[in-house]
């Protein structure tokens, strides 16, 4: 398999749930389903250990994350915990997705 580029992994998120502090969005990895906590308290994004892995990223790491959405997007951030589950706490992704109800998320090592 030839690698064309950077690693990144591409979420197709859909809105799922609300929660006191932000919502859940609903999406697959490899495969399997997965829910990814979103927030806009700008702490920066968790990743499973595969994940990280994949982008070849640890704790610190600094990500850039695209929204392909109605308003297109990039916000950059750090990579906050890994194989704590998988969360994404941004305020301009939090705004963007949520204003959508689900967007496409590339994120890629920044």
């Amino acid at each position: 398999m030839a690698n064309d580029g950077p690693a990144e992994l591409v979420f197709v998120v859909d809105v799922s749930s609300f929660t006191r502090k932000g919502f859940v969005g609903s999406t697959t990895y490899d495969g399997a389903p997965v829910a990814i906590d979103f927030d806009d308290a700008d702490k920066g994004v968790s990743l499973s250990s595969e994940m990280a892995k994949r982008l070849k990223v640890r704790k610190g790491s600094r990500l850039s994350i695209a929204v392909e959405s109605e308003q297109n997007l990039i916000a950059e951030s750090e990579v906050l915990s890994v194989g704590k589950g998988t969360k994404i706490s941004s305020a301009k992704i939090y705004y963007a997705i949520g204003r959508e109800g689900g967007a496409v998320i590339r994120v890629r090592k920044g």
